[in-house]
This record gives structure tokens, sequence and C-alpha cells, in this order.
């Protein structure tokens, strides 16, 4: 994470706040602070050459989030993925991820297809690259087109909510089995080719199959 202090105002708490969130989510989207890391506010405070306050609000804001945890005894720490805890969120991104396809598949444009193609076609390369970090990004872009295109605002925020934590589980998962990535791909291409043939109703079970066959791979793979 990088020091903020020679680039805001001093005396602006919002900006201040709004800089150490970002660069404090930044670093755990990307494992440089893995789940389970303490979380300082007088080191971050003095990392970003600012006060507590801002810190702890930029905290406070990832709480809400689901990227930090907050307890008693342990204070602030980056939120840890226990299986049992990504069971809970995928079971509930089945169901939504579901009705996002059936529902976006009918109201997807060509230009919105050749998008979500050319998302898998960025992980492709990326996996060959061997860059997990823009395998995951291209993938968290291939599932949030869904709920734009559901046409359900509230279903869009709903699914775009939970894709930072889902990024976090797979940077995890591809940590420690490679093999991953190969047989996601596979079923991430298996949805579109549905959805190019404006079959919702079969793209919205891959979709399902595919998160529960994602949730099971995390839960074997877990250290």
């Amino acid at each position: 994470m990088s020091d903020i202090s020679d680039r805001t105002p001093l005396g602006d708490h919002k900006i201040l706040a709004e800089h150490a969130y970002e660069a404090i989510k930044q670093a755990i989207l990307n494992l440089q602070l893995r789940p389970g890391t303490q979380l300082v506010e007088r080191k971050l405070a003095e990392q970003f050459g600012i006060s507590k306050s801002p810190v702890r609000d930029a905290l406070q804001r990832l709480a809400g989030e689901g990227l930090v945890s907050q307890t008693r005894f342990s204070g602030m720490t980056v939120q840890s993925f226990d299986p049992e805890l990504v069971d809970e969120l995928c079971a509930v991104r089945e169901k939504l991820e579901e009705m996002a396809v059936v529902l976006a598949v009918p109201r997807m444009t060509g230009a919105d297809l050749a998008e979500t193609r050319g998302y898998l076609d960025q992980a492709d390369a990326a996996m060959v690259a061997g860059d997990p970090q823009r395998v995951v990004e291209a993938n968290r872009l291939y599932h949030m087109i869904f709920g734009r295109c559901s046409g359900n605002r509230v279903l869009d925020a709903m699914v775009s909510g939970m894709q930072d934590r889902v990024r976090i589980i797979a940077l995890l998962c591809w940590s420690w089995e490679k093999s991953v990535g190969k047989e996601e791909h596979e079923q991430h291409f298996a949805v579109l080719e549905a959805a190019e043939d404006g079959d919702a109703r079969r793209a919205g079970r891959l979709m399902r199959e595919h998160i529960r066959w994602f949730r099971e791979e995390y839960r074997r793979a877990y250290r």
C-alpha cells in the first residue's frame, strides 16, 4: 500500500478516509493483506501519514462490505473465508446469479454477448500468462454483466456486491489449486454458449451448477 500523505490535503477528512479506504481495499483484494491479518489503526495511520480517525472510518466501511471483521477481543482483521462462510455466500450466489442469467439472456444484445466473450478471452490470455490477478478480474466482470443486463437494479446491486468477496475466495483457491482455473473457464464458456443460443433456462442452470462446483472445489482445496 502506498503513502497517501503527499497527495491529499491533511485537513480534508473525507478525502483522507476515501484514500485510506481505496488503499486498504486494494491490498485486501490483491491478498497483500491476507485473510486473518490484524488491522491496527495506529500502524495504518503511520503508513499513510494521517490521523487514526480517517483510517477508522475506512475500516468501518470495509467491515460493512464484508471485507473486514471486528470482534471484541481481536479488534479489526481482514475477513477470513472458511468453507462454512463460503458455503453461505455461494448458496446466495446460486439463487441470485441463476436469476440474473435467466432474466439477462433474453435482453442481451449482440454487443453484450461480445463483451461477455471478451472477458472470457481476457481470462484465457491471463491464464496462459500465469496472471491470476487478471484472471479473477476478468471473471468478476463476466459475472457482473449478467446482473447488469438483467433489467433489475436491485438484483444487479446484490450480484455486484458479492463480487469483491468472490475475488478473494477465487485468488485463495487458485493459490492452493492451480488446476481450478481451466475447469472454471470451461464452465464460463458453457454458460455463454447457452446464452448465445438464447436458452435462458439452460444458461441459468449452468451458472447455478458452476457456483455449486466452485464452493465444493474451495472446500476440497481449503488449507
